[in-house]
């Protein structure tokens, strides 16, 4: 079922549920109302007989009153008619033989009756009311004596008399209802209607787009309840839109950066096979390998700053208390060969513990791209030192190398990706210290560059603030 019917019907159900029991009660309570109402018209009609009754008894005059009774049965009687409030003093009324009276003695003897009441008694002396069933009719009936128990008068009234003004009570607040219905299924059809455009102006929206339209969704004028929905897809929209755009990037870069390696390796593969000098050929082999090395150099590069790219949860790593100085020798041994294969002195200041919060695989991809450069940028016999300093405020971590420095027009762009300045000599893509940044802006920690002060070497400083939380 559409949830535009759901409601529909929900809503219908419940009003009908609710109009039948309101209705009920109000049957209830005008059935209550009405016997009262009737109950006591009839005591009253039952005393002023009795009272006429005994009045002519006692002046021998009972005749008289008879016939007035007679008079009355054709022109005056009381009625619940079909037109409000008519009385008919000409022609009587559709319920003027529903009333009817009976006057005894204390002997038994029937003094005086209406035209429609039995021979036989409505009911027993006991005074008060009753319900009798005489010849296939109910009748309410009020017993009453007189003052001195001398004459016992008897009004009874047919049932089917108050059934009918319920029934037409009933029937004047049941049919309005019942006309009703229709036309608030139809006011509910528009209303639940117009209440949902804005999810099928959504549910249009997003049908209609396409994989490479993945702009936010206006927010503005739909309902409190829809806006949720709304902000939801379009924080779908954007993880879609930052996965897709990070997927061309890497594409991108990795077309850019791999194009010259593949084509250098090409290139010293076609040498080494067409070289009849056996040096000729273990030059091209020999260069071949660096380009290998290269080449490996750049994929791991690529794929570390994939997995670093904006747009990724910082909830998925996986962030504990850290030993820094730990980490970095752990890093430190594994490039030892790397260093003394240029006689580069590697040192990592002993200062045991350095605790810091963060998370492992990527603080180590930090340390390692930046003794990596450190030591690629060196020259032979150079110094590469790790050092660390503790602050109530924060935690650095500071490597500094002998190198040729960074002027300090460009210390900046070389956070940009790919940027390598004019120093083309040494192998590299470009991405080293944008990882690094990556990877700190990740634990709020800021990275600074800046030239020894005797003009010769470099020193990157990353300055974890106390108490991180990635």
């Amino acid at each position: 079922m559409s949830l535009r019917n759901y409601l529909l019907v929900s809503i219908l159900l419940i009003i009908t549920g609710v109009g039948g029991i309101t209705i009920w009660s109000s049957y209830k309570a005008s059935r209550y109302e009405v016997q009262d109402l009737f109950d006591a018209q009839l005591s009253r009609s039952a005393r002023l007989l009795l009272s006429m009754a005994i009045t002519d008894i006692r002046e021998g005059d009972i005749h008289k009153l008879q016939d007035m009774l007679k008079e009355n049965a054709m022109h005056l009687k009381y009625e619940i008619g079909t037109r409000k409030d008519a009385v008919n003093y000409k022609t009587g009324h559709n319920y003027e033989t529903k009333l009817a009276f009976q006057v005894w003695d204390l002997s038994g003897n029937m003094l005086l009756r209406s035209a429609n009441a039995p021979l036989a008694p409505f009911s027993n002396e006991e005074p008060g009311y009753s319900d009798r069933n005489i010849d296939g009719t109910d009748w309410r009936i009020f017993s009453l004596w007189g003052r001195d128990h001398e004459y016992l008068v008897m009004a009874a009234e047919r049932y089917d008399v108050r059934m009918e003004l319920v029934e037409a009570i009933t029937q004047r607040v049941l049919l309005p209802f019942l006309m009703m219905l229709p036309v608030l299924a139809l006011l509910l059809w528009l209303a639940v209607g117009r209440g949902l455009a804005p999810l099928k102006r959504v549910a249009q929206e997003v049908e209609n787009r396409d994989e490479h339209y993945l702009d936010s969704i206006d927010e503005s004028n739909v309902p409190s309840e829809v806006a949720p929905l709304i902000r939801a897809l379009n924080r779908l929209f954007d993880i879609l839109k930052n996965s897709l755009e990070k997927e061309r990037r890497f594409t991108s870069d990795a077309a850019h950066e791999l194009r010259t390696p593949l084509a250098a390796l090409k290139t010293h593969a076609q040498l080494a096979k067409s070289s009849t000098e056996v040096s000729d050929r273990e030059h091209a082999i020999s260069q071949l390998l660096v380009g290998v090395d290269r080449a490996s150099h750049v994929v791991d590069q690529l794929l570390a700053l994939s997995r670093l790219e904006p747009g990724i949860s910082q909830s998925s790593f996986s962030v504990k208390n850290r030993d820094l100085h730990e980490l970095t020798v752990s890093i430190a041994v594994d490039l030892v060969m790397l260093a003394e294969a240029k006689q580069i002195e590697l040192s990592v200041e002993d200062t045991g513990e350095v605790s810091i919060q963060g998370d492992a695989t990527s603080l180590s991809i930090l340390i390692r791209n930046l003794l990596d450069n450190a030591i690629r940028y060196t020259p032979e016999g150079g110094v590469v030192q790790v050092l660390f300093k503790q602050t109530p405020s924060h935690t650095e971590l500071q490597v500094i190398d002998s190198g040729p420095g960074i002027e300090e027009l460009y210390q900046k762009k070389v956070f940009e990706r790919f940027y390598r300045g004019d120093n083309k000599q040494q192998t590299g893509c470009g991405i080293g210290l944008s990882i690094v940044k990556r990877i700190a802006d990740l634990h709020k920690a800021s990275v600074r560059i800046q030239n020894l002060a005797q003009g010769s070497g470099l020193l990157v400083i990353v300055a974890f603030p106390a108490g991180n939380e990635v």
